[in-house]
Formats: structure tokens, sequence, C-alpha cells
């Protein structure tokens, strides 16, 4: 296997589990017909894979997500090694000496639209013989084919020295004979994002035969990927906790951009205090009405599903949010406006504090962690009679 590709466990369809600091376990499965994981911000990803011609999976392994793993030059955030992911070996297809062949295509789904992601390419290609001077190198292609709920596009990220990237393929500037290989040279390795908030997408591995001498074996191509999500974090004082969303469909107020996009994490995490982009609320600081125990808020939305949204008010000033300071209501897909009302068992004095407010698919009971839709936003408040 080509020494630039990720470090695998050879587990076949044994599930790889990692467990992060946070205590939360993520696993990732793979065989010959289906890859699964699940990120860390609990996005399920499935892989389908159909194999074309006579191509067979002659090895199916499971990448662990590991904090520790080094930076990478190719990959953009440098860090994706640290993600869970998957290696095949594909043997037996058609080749087609000094021309392409097609090999497998590989759909993949998520649980939640997500928006944005990016695919990490590790030392895909192959070669296969009994010597140098008899032997078939297989640079690689990689086309993208469909996506849902409409195509996306490849834009580059980093890496894939030797390939060029286009809005719908990563192939060899050139392909040539070679005394070695490494990244660039035969096998690819890069970072591409697919531009689009989407459901699931589908690529077709290709490979492009360079025949020494009598030419080799049996053909091999391998294929190495990780995923990485675009992420919204929180910016509160860190009393208050982090808490981490992976975009998609449905956010708060009318856009939300992606926070930390030079590394990706395995635990949730914050940003400093006051400096992310957020719009829900306006004003510095947000005025909050109320008349007795009671406030309400109306807060403009973005919801492209059924989604929830839910608010917590430090209403004690205390530095944390606590479960009787939370309200919650449901938006239905297309909604425009979440109205939040708290009720306090008394009056609360006027005067300044912080407000966060979470909206993802699923109902969020705890103001701190991850989500895997959606946004968080922290606002400075003060709150009015």
């Amino acid at each position: 296997m080509f020494a630039c590709t990720a470090v695998a466990v050879a587990l076949g369809g044994v599930a790889v589990a990692d467990t992060s600091p946070t205590g939360t376990s993520s696993t990732f499965t793979n065989s010959a017909k289906t890859a699964s994981g699940l990120t860390p911000s609990g996005v399920e990803v499935t892989v389908s894979k159909t194999m074309i011609g006579q191509t067979r999976v002659a090895s199916a392994e499971a990448t662990a997500a590991n904090a520790a793993a080094p930076d990478d030059e190719y990959l953009v955030p440098a860090n994706a090694k640290a993600t869970a992911g998957f290696v095949d070996l594909y043997e037996g297809f058609t080749v087609n000496p000094g021309g392409w062949s097609d090999v497998a295509t590989l759909t993949f789904t998520f649980s939640r639209p997500v928006r944005d992601p990016h695919l990490h390419v590790f030392g895909t290609g192959g070669s296969s013989g009994t010597s140098a001077r008899n032997r078939d190198d297989y640079w690689p292609a990689v086309d993208l084919v469909s996506g849902a709920p409409a195509e996306p596009t490849f834009s580059k990220a980093a890496g894939f020295p030797g390939f060029r990237v286009t809005s719908a393929s990563i192939t060899p500037e050139r392909v040539y004979t070679v005394s070695s290989t490494t990244c660039g040279v035969v096998y690819t390795c890069g970072t591409v994002k697919l531009n689009g908030t989407l459901t699931s997408f589908t690529i077709k591995l290709r490979a492009r035969d360079v025949r020494y001498g009598d030419g080799g074996t049996t053909p091999q191509l391998w294929a190495a990927f990780k995923l990485s999500l675009a992420e919204d974090a929180s910016d509160a004082p860190t009393s208050y906790g982090a808490a981490t969303h992976a975009i998609g469909d449905s956010f708060l107020g009318r856009t939300v951009t992606a926070d930390h996009p030079g590394t990706v994490s395995l635990t949730p995490r914050g940003m400093t205090a006051d400096t992310d982009a957020d719009d829900a609320v306006t004003g510095s600081p947000a005025r909050i009405g109320g008349h007795g125990g009671s406030y309400t808020l109306a807060i403009p939305v973005t919801s492209g599903s059924l989604s929830n949204v839910t608010g917590w008010i430090d209403f004690d000033r205390d530095g944390r949010f606590d479960p009787n300071e939370r309200a919650t209501a449901q938006v239905a897909a297309g909604a425009t406006t979440a109205t939040l009302r708290w009720v306090t068992p008394r009056p609360i004095g006027s005067g300044p504090t912080w407000m966060r407010l979470r909206m993802s698919a699923a109902s969020t009971g705890s103001a701190t962690g991850w989500a895997d839709s959606g946004e968080v936003e922290d606002h400075r408040i003060s709150l009015d009679h």
C-alpha cells in the first residue's frame, strides 16, 4: 500500500471505536459493500459501493479517529487525518492498456443535510507487477457524478500536486513513466470542498494505465477517504461551556458562517468571547423586554427542515445556563420566525446578562455539547422591564 495513505486498521467489516475526552463514542465500519461512520457532531455517513464490470473489493479497512494524528500538508483542515475514515483496495477491473478504466462508484449519504463538506483523499492510486520492469501503474481520477437535493461542485481546498481539480473531477495533469511513486506521482492526495447543502453525493473512481514491459498481474487501485463538516461554535465566556453544530439547511437569522475552518476537533469547542458573526438578534447589547416573570423574543430563522429552537438566559447571572432558564419552540420547514417565551418564578432585575440560542433538528436539552445540525448564537443582552 502506498506510503502516503492514511494509517489503517485492518478490521474488514469490524467497527473501529474512538472514545473522545467528552466520553462520547464515534465509530466507523467498512466492508466490501458499505462503509459507515459517525462524525463527532453526530451526523451519520453511509457509503454505498457499486463495482463496475469485474471489479471486486480485495480489502476493506477502517481508520480510527486519532486526535494525535500529525498534520498533513495536502489537507485542509491540516489535521483532517484525526477523523475516522476508510480504505479500500479494488482489484480485477478491466484494464485498457494506455487508457482509462472505470473501477467503482461510491455514494456518500448523510443523516442530516450538511453544507460544504470536505472530502479528504489520501494516497489514492495503484500499481501491480512482479518487477519494476514488468508492471502497470494506475493513475486515479475521481469524477463527481451526482448529488441530492442538487448536484454540488468540487473546489480545491488543498493539495493535489500533479493533479487538476475542476468543478466535476480530479484528474492527473499528465501521465508518464516513473521510477518511484509518491503523492502527485501516480497517487493523489488532497482535499476538495463539495459546494452546496446536500444529503448525498456520488463519485466515480477511474484508473489510467501506464504499462511497463509485459505489464503486471492483477490490477489494483487503493482508495482512501475521510470527511469533515463545516461547524458553527458558541462564543459566550468560557464559564457557559462550549456548543458546536454541524451546519446544514437550517440556521438562526439569515446567514451562518463556518467557525474554526483551519482545524477539526473531536470535542465541542467555543470561540473567543463575543467574536462570532451572529445575526438572529441585533443590538449591542440586545434589549429583551419582560413583564412580571415573562420574557418573549421573536427570532428570525431560516428553516430548511423541521427544527427546534432553544434559548437560555442567565437570569441569575451566575455564569452558567441552568435547565430552569430554558425556553423552546418547534419550527416547520420554511418557517422564518421562532418565538421563545421564558417564565421565571419572580421578576428579574434589569441589567446585562448572556443568552444562548441553539437551532437543530433534534430538541436540544443541553446548552453545551454537539448538535448534528443547525447553529448556535450567543448574545450579550440587557433585560428590561
